[in-house]
């Protein structure tokens, strides 16, 4: 079979039985989705396959396309980004920093037409979604709290409605000259496991983040009556294989079709040959989690990131990064059953905002990529008319009940809780809740809001409730199928505060949901920190209260890093004080220790030492805290009073030793796995706290930066943060300035040639400082969204 006929053809099995999301959905997206299952090629492809191109019109013959300039052939998977519905990206316009309603069904009808010519020529086109954030009118990296507010029963509930119709309107304008619906992958709330947008960790819990995902799907499909999409669920990598890990957020196979994986190359710039090898491992594990639940398999996003960007000179050093990864990805049983890879947008650009992901023709990495679009393995596009022939029908699904909201491990702090549930697969009779042990039924009602998606009923939280205390709420629901339950737990009243001086003393925590609710854990399941008691021994050590953070590390799982990030609600002022301390259980591992912050936009670290196994106070003064090492624009700055002023992140580090330090004397090793524990974080001034003295390392050595959150770079105009690019990252605390347009208002279009997104490029932020941090991130994101992870020049999705 040749590349050319290998896309989106007929294949010998014509019928069967698909885990399809949408039962409605029309037959040529059941197709698309049994063919993307059964896949034995790879289908290839770019974001904005022909919209952006740093080859010349002569190389790649007036298609606009770099892979066309390299292969005499287009990609099979065309990418596009709603951004562009708003004119934020091309082929969309946007005039004068605003596109109203007009312009976004303008910029909706050029889409539609890119979808049609990918279509003729045998490709498949997916939609990614830059969502500006809907709350504060900024990017998609302003990450001021929104999720909780966009659920059922939330107050910004219309403009999530609004953004949907938009995307509504783009998939039912996707026709055919017959009037067939052409089939997209749409990949909503991609990457939500880094922190660098508004949807992702530490600015929403793991049930908010599904329940948004769900309410997406269900808006699309049963109010808008959507029947073209497949959906598909697309976490950062590389995450040791670890399908805890993966599936933290996943939103449930009846809301998933693809099993979607982003990963971005920002290791050895020699050589990628460990990279590729985490890649398989994360790779092979999600195709045998497909091939179990009948879903299809996909590359979702890759590429080279931070300091591996694709040269613009061309002289890159690891010169066969695609075949090599490509060489891996088939030599495995497992991995090689990926339906499909797309690498990020060529922006183009020049100096540090260059951004490419397919290099140029007539180099030596370009005819690399060559070698890897002619392997057998790959599919380009046939150039003709994709085939969606075949009868499939969609499998069943269960009847199930669930509360979408409250969320689990949510607050209710006002005393008037209101019980949002969904029944799906069957039909609805009688339907109640109770709290706790108390018989007492609260009826739940079809309500007409939300395109009657939900049945909703109220409960009054009694005053002396208000405690700070667990509530279990139990649905029951009679349908045509059974008795139906489900339940959540929720926190009653407000937490504690914390006094002005406290980072965090864990006492506030109800439990180890809630204190999971209010970190994110990179490189690691969320199981990986826990609240431990503290004994009569931990106390006299120094620890305070009832409760520390437990870190658990196993870095044979996952090499390098694990981190944790902490939501600190604002930025936080600490200019009067002149010491930080935190009481610390070390194991003796010997591993790197990085405490971490972010002040007035700059990155300091300092290195507490991890030799002993002991407890006790570590007291830091300023003094020994020096910049990042990656923050290089900012090298040799001092943190003073004046930066404390504005604090906008907090983080903990752990890096693995083996990778960061010099090796042990007398040939001892660390330890691959164990436990730190954490307690009382707090600032003084003059004297430090009564304890042992700083325990910190030599202040020469920087500590490697942990590994960015994704191995992507910044996002090309799109504006993400973690694909690869090249450009410069927006200062952790920046938010883009809002635009006078409503939809979705944010930052002004950037040049078409620079990538303004830090998304595609490698997280530099806190849970990664150095090159492989099995960090544990306490990371204090400021309310207003410090966007870390702006991938760099280029945007990511």
């Amino acid at each position: 079979m040749t590349t050319a006929d290998s896309a989106i053809a007929a294949t010998a099995d014509h019928a069967g039985t698909v885990a399809i999301v949408d039962r409605d959905a029309t037959a040529e997206t059941k197709t698309l989705f049994a063919k993307l299952r059964d896949a034995d090629t790879i289908m290839t492809g770019q974001q904005h396959a022909n919209d952006y191109a740093v080859s010349t019109d002569e190389e790649n013959q007036g298609t606009g396309s770099d892979i066309y300039a390299l292969t005499g052939k287009y990609p099979s998977v065309w990418g596009m980004d709603t951004l562009s519905i708003y004119g934020y990206e091309g082929p969309g316009i946007r005039e004068n920093d605003s596109c109203d309603i007009t312009c976004q069904t303008n910029n909706i009808a050029i889409l539609d037409g890119k979808i049609r010519q990918a279509d003729s020529l045998g490709a498949m086109t997916t939609l990614s979604a830059h969502w500006y954030n809907p709350v504060s009118g900024g990017s998609f990296n302003d990450t001021t709290k929104a999720v909780d507010r966009l659920l059922p029963g939330g107050d910004s509930q219309a403009a999530i409605n609004d953004y949907l119709d938009r995307i509504a309107d783009l998939a039912n304008g996707a026709k055919r000259d017959d009037g067939t619906l052409i089939p997209i992958v749409y990949r909503p709330l991609h990457e939500n496991n880094g922190a660098w947008f508004w949807w992702g960790a530490t600015h929403a819990t793991s049930d908010e983040y599904r329940e948004l995902y769900r309410y997406i799907v269900d808006y699309l499909t049963q109010v808008k009556g959507v029947h073209n999409l497949l959906f598909s669920y697309s976490p950062n990598g590389t995450f040791g294989g670890d399908l805890g890990t993966y599936l933290e957020t996943y939103p449930g196979d009846d809301y998933v079709d693809v099993l979607g994986y982003d990963a971005y190359d920002s290791g050895d710039v020699n050589d990628s040959s460990e990279w590729v090898g985490n890649v398989v491992k994360d790779l092979a594990a999600i195709a045998k989690l497909g091939e179990q639940k009948g879903k299809p398999v996909a590359m979702t996003e890759f590429g080279r990131g931070s300091n591996k960007m694709i040269a613009e000179d061309g002289n890159d050093t690891d010169t066969q990064w695609f075949t090599r990864l490509l060489n891996g990805i088939t030599a495995d049983q497992n991995a090689r059953h990926i339906a499909y890879m797309m690498t990020w947008a060529d922006f183009g650009g020049s100096g540090s905002s260059y951004a490419t992901y397919i290099p140029r023709k007539g180099t030596a990495l370009g005819d690399d990529y060559t070698k890897y679009a002619a392997d057998p393995a790959i599919a380009l596009a046939s150039g003709r008319i994709a085939d969606y022939s075949g009868t499939y029908t969609a499998a069943s699904r269960v009847a199930a009940a669930r509360i979408v909201a409250p969320t689990e491990g949510s607050r209710e702090e006002d005393g008037a809780l209101t019980v949002y549930a969904r029944v799906e697969g069957t039909t609805a009779g009688k339907a109640w809740f109770t709290v706790n042990d108390d018989a007492d039924r609260h009826e739940l009602t079809a309500d007409g809001a939300n395109g009657g998606l939900y049945m909703t009923g109220t409960w009054q939280v009694p005053s002396e409730l208000l405690a700070n205390e667990k509530a279990t709420l139990h649905l029951t629901v009679e349908t045509a199928a059974g008795t139906l339950t489900d339940q959540t737990v929720v926190v009653l009243g407000t937490r504690p505060e914390q006094a002005a001086d406290v980072v965090d003393n864990y006492d506030a925590y109800v439990d180890d949901a809630e204190l999971r609710a209010s970190y994110s854990v990179a490189n690691a399941s969320s199981s990986a920190i826990a609240l431990r008691a503290n004994d009569e021994a931990a106390i006299k050590a120094g620890a305070t209260g009832a409760n520390a953070l437990k870190i658990d590390y196993d870095f044979d799982k996952a090499p390098g890093y694990m981190g944790a990030s902490l939501v600190l609600g604002a930025t936080r002022d600490w200019s009067a004080y002149d010491h930080l301390n935190l009481y610390l259980e070390s194991d003796g591992s010997a591993h790197k220790f990085v405490v971490q912050l972010q002040a007035g936009g700059v990155t300091f670290e300092a290195y507490p030492l991890l030799e002993q196994q002991r407890s006790g106070m570590v007291s830091i003064p300023l003094a020994d805290f020096t910049t990042a090492p990656w923050d290089t624009a900012n090298k040799g700055a001092v943190l003073d009073s004046a930066k404390l002023a504005s604090v906008s992140a907090f983080s903990l580090y752990l890096n693995d030793g083996d990778q960061d330090l010099e090796p042990l004397p007398n040939g001892a090793t660390r330890h691959r796995t164990g436990t730190i524990v954490i307690d009382s974080i707090h600032w003084s001034a003059g004297e430090p706290d009564s304890g042992d003295d700083d325990g910190n390392g030599d202040n020469g050595d920087n500590g490697d930066n942990g590994d960015n959150g994704d191995n992507d770079g910044n996002d090309g105009n799109d504006g993400e943060g973690g694909e690869g690019g090249n450009g410069n990252v927006p200062e952790p605390g920046a938010t883009s300035s809002p635009s006078a347009d409503p939809h979705p208002s944010g930052t002004p279009t950037p040049a078409p040639a620079t990538v303004a997104d830090s998304a595609k490029r490698p997280f530099t932020g806190l849970v990664r400082t150095g090159s492989a941090v099995v960090g544990l991130v306490l990371v204090a994101l400021a309310a207003a969204g410090i966007g870390f992870g702006l991938r760099y020049a280029r945007r990511r999705n």
